[in-house]
């Protein structure tokens, strides 16, 4: 009786092992989940934060670029006029 008494605590002392394991596991993938998660996210804002400085700069420089245009079309307007 003894040796089937100990049979059962070991079988069940592995069953709660086997289940603390499966637990410990699946809480490491769930956080490791969550730090993929967050870095992606702080990798595309920081991506998207570039694009849009990108593109103030990119209409910074068009704008100059019309600015330009426009005093030179007033500037030769200027000489044509009599």
């Amino acid at each position: 009786m003894d040796a089937l008494k100990r049979f059962y605590q070991g079988a069940l002392g592995a069953a709660l092992f086997g289940a603390y394991h499966q637990y410990t596991t699946n809480r490491i993938m769930d956080l490791n989940n969550e730090n993929v998660e967050i870095k992606h996210k702080y990798f595309m804002d920081r991506m998207e934060k570039q694009e849009m400085n990108e593109m103030e700069l990119q209409q910074k420089t068009l704008n100059e670029k019309l600015n330009k245009l426009e005093l030179l079309i007033s500037e030769q307007r200027k000489g044509w006029s009599w």
